[in-house]
This record gives structure tokens, C-alpha cells and sequence, in this order.
């Protein structure tokens, strides 16, 4: 027998399969064949390099050793900074430019470099690049909405990268959080984000790692099987103000996770995107809980996802948890 389990924040149903659940082996099989290729000549973020990119935006250099990370322009970005909305009908339908930035972030000098093994000082210096770059987009006032977003491997360079992208709208998975997290504070003027945090820890089941200001667990209705969300204790809508305490306590976290997934899993690709508030006066969401989901690219999406809007399962969250947490991480 399979659970219906319903999302609180996005009111989303997801069947998730309890009778015969997958364990780690049965995703082994499952990853993408460019996982094992490599790009040919040579890598244009590579130390060397440089004058193959854009010219940097951002960067932080370490003394006698030249840049550590750096933060270059798009070359081929899905929102562009120059240029106007020209919001214009086409039919019944709504069509404008798209206007935004599209910064890739060069996280480390070594190419085969992968966060399972980064020190946990380097996984420090990106998320300073990712705080600098939005503190300076947040500047321009056409930006509403920032993503952080990074894919391993690369589906076109395997050297380590992130995306940092500035959107004049608010995407649909944002939305749909926002307009969760107000049904849910108008009905008991609390924070779902918080009140999840408390049945977590409460629970215990779900929970994979816990820090002074961070947990991460497997979510209730896990939409993808080993889906975790990286959740700060701390109510704060917003990514880019973190603290150094606190960035030098999820640096370690974001290591120890990504290591276990390595070892689990034998270093299976994945998603991760950082959650925030949008931005700008009118459009900014105080009740807003910033957080990291995370999702490994492993298994199949089955027809019956694409034909009801669910999401299926295979792994129950109590036991990818589990296995996570079984899992030594250093």
C-alpha cells in the first residue's frame, strides 16, 4: 500500500510508496551517461584561462595563490541586463523581455572539484560570492526575484559551477510557497517554515544532520527520493544577510551532506537551489522562511506523474533519512 501524503506548505499531494521501497542499489543504475564525459579542449574556468570568459564581476583571492572564487557573466544567459520589459500582447497572450542577470560562480581552481570533498573554508568563500552578487543586484530595482541554482555534474563543463540568476518575476515554486506560507500565518499567525523545524526535531525521524543553526531532513512529502531541504532555525526571509557564524556552520553542513550523498549513493548527480525572499519593498515577504532544497537526479519520472501533476515516490523520506544517517561523513 502506497501513501497519499500532502504537502503543508504547497498543498501539493505526493504518493509515496511504502510497501516495496527503493534503497540506495536500486538507483545506482540510474545516472546520466554525460556523468562520465568530459568536455574537450581546454576549460575555460580553469586557472589560466580567464581570458576565455567574460571579464569578472567578483572575485576573492587568496595571497600568493590568485583567485579562489570567481563570478563572471553568462555567456549564454537566459535573462539579460541590458534592455527594456516592452511588455506587449501577442493574441490573448502576455509576452516581454527578458530582462534580469545571469552570473555563473566558479567555485574552486581544481576542475574536478566536487562539494563532497571542498574544504568546508572554500564552500565559505562561494556563499560570500553568492551574499556580494545579490546585495549588489538587489540594487537594481527591475530584480524581484534572485535564484541560486547549481547542477552537478555540468551538463556542458564539469568544472565546479553555480548559477546566480535575477528575475523580474516571481517563478511559480516561489509563488506557490509565498501563497502557502500566508494561507498558513493568517490561519495561526506562525511561520510554517518554523513550526515544520519544531515536528522535525520533535520527530526525529526525518532529521539527517543538525547544527547550532541549521537542520537538514528529508522532507514529509518528499517529492523526489533523498529530496532534502536545508532549513536555518533562525526566521529570516532573506539568504544574502547570513551571518558569519552561521555561513561557517552551513558550510560545514552543506560538506557533511554532499559527503554522504557521495558515499551512499557513489557520487550521484545532482540539483540544489537556494530559496529567498523576493525582494524590492512591495514584493518583499517578511513571513518568508530562506532555505536550500536539494534533489539527486536519479530514477525515472513515471507517466502517471505527467499525466495528474503527482509526484511519486519510491523512497520514503523516514528511509532515506535513515540511510543518510547511517552514512559516515568524514
Amino acid at each position: 500500500m502506497a501513501e497519499l501524503r500532502r504537502d503543508p506548505l504547497t498543498r501539493m499531494w505526493v504518493v509515496v510508496t511504502t510497501d516495496h521501497p527503493k534503497g540506495p542499489s536500486d538507483y545506482l543504475p540510474f545516472k546520466p551517461p554525460y556523468q562520465l564525459q568530459d568536455a574537450e579542449g581546454a576549460c575555460p574556468f580553469c586557472p589560466g584561462n580567464e581570458s576565455m570568459t567574460p571579464e569578472e564581476i567578483f572575485s576573492t583571492q587568496e595571497e600568493g595563490k590568485g583567485w579562489s572564487v570567481r563570478v563572471i557573466p553568462n555567456k549564454y544567459p537566459f535573462f539579460r541586463i541590458e534592455g527594456e520589459f516592452d511588455r506587449r500582447p501577442d493574441g490573448m497572450y502576455d509576452v516581454m523581455e527578458a530582462i534580469g542577470a545571469h552570473e555563473i560562480v566558479v567555485e574552486a581552481p581544481e576542475h574536478h572539484q566536487n562539494l563532497a570533498f571542498m574544504e568546508p573554508s572554500q564552500i565559505r568563500r562561494v556563499l560570500l560570492a553568492y551574499q556580494e552578487r545579490l546585495i549588489d543586484l538587489e540594487k537594481d530595482r527591475r530584480f524581484i526575484q534572485f535564484l541560486i541554482l547549481k547542477n552537478y555534474p555540468g551538463l556542458f563543463n564539469r568544472h565546479p559551477h553555480s548559477h546566480i540568476i535575477a528575475m523580474p518575476v516571481i517563478p511559480r515554486r516561489i509563488d506557490e510557497e509565498i501563497l502557502g506560507i500566508l494561507d498558513y500565518y493568517q490561519r495561526k499567525e506562525r511561520c510554517i517554515f518554523c513550526d515544520i523545524l519544531r515536528e522535525e526535531m520533535s520527530g526525529r525521524k526525518r532529521i539527517i544532520i543538525e547544527t547550532g543553526h541549521f537542520l537538514i531532513f528529508s522532507p514529509f512529502a518528499s517529492r523526489y527520493p533523498f529530496e532534502t531541504w536545508i532549513v536555518p532555525k533562525k526566521h529570516r526571509p532573506d539568504f544574502h544577510p547570513l551571518h558569519e557564524d552561521e555561513a561557517e556552520d552551513l558550510s560545514i553542513a552543506i560538506q557533511s551532506l554532499f559527503l554522504k550523498f557521495y558515499k551512499l549513493l557513489s557520487n550521484p548527480p545532482y540539483s540544489l537551489t537556494f530559496h529567498t525572499s523576493p525582494v524590492q519593498e512591495r514584493f518583499h515577504r517578511p513571513e518568508y522562511h530562506w532555505h536550500i532544497e536539494t534533489r539527486l537526479r536519479i530514477g525515472l519520472r513515471e507517466g502517471f506523474e505527467w499525466g495528474t501533476g503527482f509526484f511519486v515516490n519510491p523512497t520514503p523520506p523516514e528511509d532515506a533519512a535513515a540511510f543518510l544517517r547511517k552514512m559516515e561523513s568524514d
